[in-house]
């Protein structure tokens, strides 16, 4: 599980944000949003509001840097690691930016920290506390000159292996980290490879308002059996949507020929992609099918006849089944998207009371749910906000203080009213005649 996340100069953020998972001494709805995993109480679900463009979706996207440069390293010397920085001060441009993750692996806390840009990782370092210890140790500092674009690594005192360094060496290319080079060298190491399999694992695909994967990743897990379709049917059924039966079949389908000429024609596919649309020009497509009681029995429509709720939550109820049944990390961006209130609170509700060792994070809009304190804690409420010069901060509802907000008073209200910031600022309404 993730305790607490940093990032620096990515996208809308400019200066370290953090965001934490680790819940304060607060037992307000502690057996349902907090979990024990050694001496870490940790949140099991964390909300973001805040204005459009505040740079809530940029947050939630900053944590996929870290299995991005750890579980997708660069192919080449010349492959660029591709993400944003800040772009409202020049400066940022020309700086690196900064990550740092505490997180639990088995029954070890690990401390990692990368510095990189979009061509170079400037340095990592690797820290290990056992459950068991009182005390945190160096795994590995990896450093790169910037002259020569070589690196060095440091082994901490229980690490030292000099035929793990002979052996990735050659892979710890100036844009990899040292995760990279582990995924590319043929070398044994334990602790190495649980962290690997810990982040596959672990993250599910983020969520994103216009992702149209999410759909196609359900339905593939539904048929390969890594979700109960029966359950994900309750869960539509509880959800009131009318869905009493659900048929997912996958089928070959052959490809656009214009699409597949293209593909065909494409240099930068690799070759033996290429050869294989040649030989074998078709496709695998996923039907899905949703029957519904009509006045003579069950009705069936295709996927694409159904509403966008209906739609929309045939994906969640899919990545809940997961979240519940089995440890995973998941970002949703605008989770009341195409969804009613109370279907958006069902939806929380639901995971909080069953979830064991999963974490969500997700953005949202909707204000509402701050008016009942038997539905949140303040620890799991974030706030994201624009500076002046467009930098995003972020906060939680458990930094203000009791001058601002009393155990009893209403954080509905305060946030309506701007005392705690997170909202927009907006001009008269007013529309002269001319201009």
């Amino acid at each position: 599980m993730i305790i607490d996340f940093s990032i620096s100069n990515f996208r809308s953020i400019r200066e370290e944000q953090t965001l934490s998972f680790e819940a304060t001494g607060d037992k307000h709805l502690e057996s349902f949003f907090v979990v024990q995993m050694g001496k870490y109480r940790l949140l099991k679900l964390i909300t973001i509001l805040g204005a459009n463009a505040s740079g809530k979706s940029n947050v939630l996207k900053a944590f996929y840097m870290l299995p991005k440069l750890m579980l997708h390293p660069c192919q080449d010397k010349t492959s660029v690691i591709s993400y944003a920085r800040f772009a409202l001060d020049e400066a940022c441009s020309h700086q690196s930016s900064k990550l740092s993750v505490n997180f639990i692996v088995e029954d070890r806390k690990y401390a990692y920290h990368v510095e990189f840009d979009n061509t170079l990782v400037y340095n990592e370092l690797l820290r290990c506390q056992p459950f068991v210890s009182t005390k945190e140790h160096t795994v590995y500092s990896r450093t790169t000159d910037v002259d020569t674009l070589l690196s060095t690594i440091s082994w901490g005192d229980k690490y030292r292996s000099a035929d793990n360094s002979r052996l990735l060496m050659p892979n710890l290319l100036h844009n990899r980290t040292l995760f990279g080079a582990y995924l590319h060298s043929n070398v044994d190491m334990p602790w190495m490879k649980a962290i690997i399999q810990w982040l596959r694992a672990y993250f599910m695909p983020m969520v994103a308002t216009q992702n149209q994967g999410i759909k196609a990743y359900v339905s593939h897990q539904l048929v390969d059996k890594l979700i109960d379709k029966q359950e994900l049917v309750r869960q539509l059924a509880v959800a009131d949507f009318g869905v009493c039966e659900l048929e997912v079949e996958q089928k070959k389908q052959s490809l656009d020929p214009q699409v597949l000429d293209l593909m065909i024609h494409d240099d930068n596919l690799p070759r033996e992609l290429r050869q294989k649309l040649v030989d074998d020009p078709t496709g695998i497509v996923i039907d899905v099918r949703m029957s519904h009681q009509g006045h003579q029995g069950k009705v069936f429509f295709d996927y694409g006849q159904e509403s966008a709720g209906t739609q929309r939550y045939y994906e969640l109820s899919g990545l809940l089944v997961k979240v519940i049944r089995e440890p995973h990390f998941l970002a949703i961006d605008e989770l009341e998207c195409r969804l009613h209130p109370d279907l958006y609170m069902h939806f929380i509700n639901t995971y909080v009371r069953n979830s064991t060792h999963s974490q969500i994070i997700f953005s949202s809009h909707s204000r509402e749910f701050l008016a009942d304190r038997d539905t949140y804690r303040d620890d799991t409420v974030y706030l994201t906000e624009k500076s002046e010069m467009g930098d995003t901060m972020l906060y939680s509802l458990a930094d203000f203080d009791t001058k601002t907000l009393r155990g009893a008073s209403s954080r509905y209200n305060a946030y309506r009213a701007g005392r705690l910031g997170g909202i927009p600022t907006l001009g008269d309404t007013y529309m002269p005649d001319s201009l």
